[in-house]
């Protein structure tokens, strides 16, 4: 109800009644930008702040400012810029308050302001020292700062001397068993801007710690390269065998003997007493073939007694020898010998001796 109240009050009056941010300035250090004002004081609370910024091509030629979308509607009553402020020129910037949907006037930075201007804080320094060697660490080193580091041996304050540094840790080599004094100091090399320099550190330099150190990390080096060389050299051996045994395998060359070593086993004569053969009768080629022979039958071989008129095949089947009779061989016996009675007959009539052809018959 109240706040109904304070609406219906302040919106015939305006948005004065909204107060707007106050002390708006910004702090620049190291090169970071942050915009700050003082909080507005509101009874009902629940305010929120929107920034908004305008270079020098906004100001002078689009008349118009940019919004800051990281800080709109916020409630914390600061707001990095460094992102937003990225080159050498004059920048304003503008913030103001917001309830609901009821807003402030903005409220502008009382002068422009160019990161020329940000502040370099004294820097924090950390000396490490390890043998002859020193290791120099420097705070609030970024992309635009760099360090300056002054040291001289202790109680030769006349002699200084410096070097620069754009990274850290940085690492010096110095004569060992004398102590040194160090101090860091921050610089911006384009507006040659300084930091004041840091409250100097005095260190002793050891003197065998080095060499021995160094000979452990020299040797832990060479050990770890060794074993690396050897286990790739190894695993590259494997590779190639199994590459040339899937894509080149071995083939033996066939075998051939030596003739002119060759050792013959001959049969000795008392073993070739020893030996048992079978009788095998070996036909002329005149002879019928004896694949047209088959086995006579019972009738046959009784019509067959004669040595003339029958022929003995001896086939040596597995060792044995059993005996076939060829009826073409019959048959042809038979035609033979009825040419040949035929002829004697012939003979016989024209009135030749008997003997003489008996003769003749003899030495067919």
């Amino acid at each position: 109800m109240f706040t109904s109240v304070f609406l219906v009050s302040t919106s015939g009056r305006g948005l004065e009644r909204l107060p707007k941010p106050n002390n708006v300035f910004v702090n620049s250090t190291n090169m970071r930008h942050i915009l700050r004002w003082s909080p507005v004081r509101f009874p009902l609370g629940g305010i929120t702040y929107s920034v908004q910024f305008q270079g020098e091509f906004e100001r002078h030629h689009k008349k118009t400012w940019v919004v800051i979308s990281e800080c709109s509607r916020i409630t914390e009553t600061w707001c990095d810029v460094t992102a937003d402020i990225s080159s050498d020129v004059d920048y304003d910037l503008k913030v103001r308050s917001q309830f609901e949907n009821i807003t402030s006037k903005w409220a502008n930075l009382s002068k422009l302001f160019n990161r020329k201007e940000s502040n370099l804080r004294t820097p924090r320094l950390t000396v490490n020292v390890r043998g002859g060697l020193l290791t120099l660490d420097v705070s609030e080193i970024s992309k635009n700062i760099n360090a300056r580091i002054y040291y001289w041996e202790k109680g030769a304050e006349q002699q200084i001397l410096n070097i620069s540094m754009d990274h850290n840790p940085f690492n010096v080599n110095l004569r060992s068993g004398i102590t040194y004094c160090f101090q860091a100091q921050l610089y911006i090399s384009e507006y040659n801007k300084f930091s004041y320099r840091s409250d100097p550190i005095c260190e002793t330099v050891n003197k065998d710690a080095t060499s021995n150190e160094i000979v452990v990390i020299v040797t832990t080096v060479l050990l770890l390269g060794v074993s690396i060389v050897v286990v790739s050299l190894f695993l590259t051996w494997k590779l190639c065998c199994r590459v040339q045994s899937a894509w080149f395998p071995k083939v033996s060359a066939p075998y051939f003997p030596n003739f002119d070593t060759l050792q013959v086993d001959t049969i000795k004569e008392e073993d070739r007493r020893k030996e048992f053969c079978d009788t095998v009768q070996v036909l002329p080629q005149s002879e019928p073939l004896l694949s047209q022979c088959q086995p006579l039958t019972g009738e046959e071989r009784s019509n067959c007694k004669t040595d003339t008129e029958s022929w003995t095949i001896n086939s040596v089947m597995s060792g044995n020898v059993s005996q076939l009779q060829c009826p073409m061989a019959i048959q042809y016996w038979k035609e033979y010998q009825s040419q040949q009675n035929s002829e004697f007959s012939k003979l016989t009539n024209n009135g030749t001796d008997t003997t003489q052809i008996f003769e003749e018959f003899n030495i067919r």
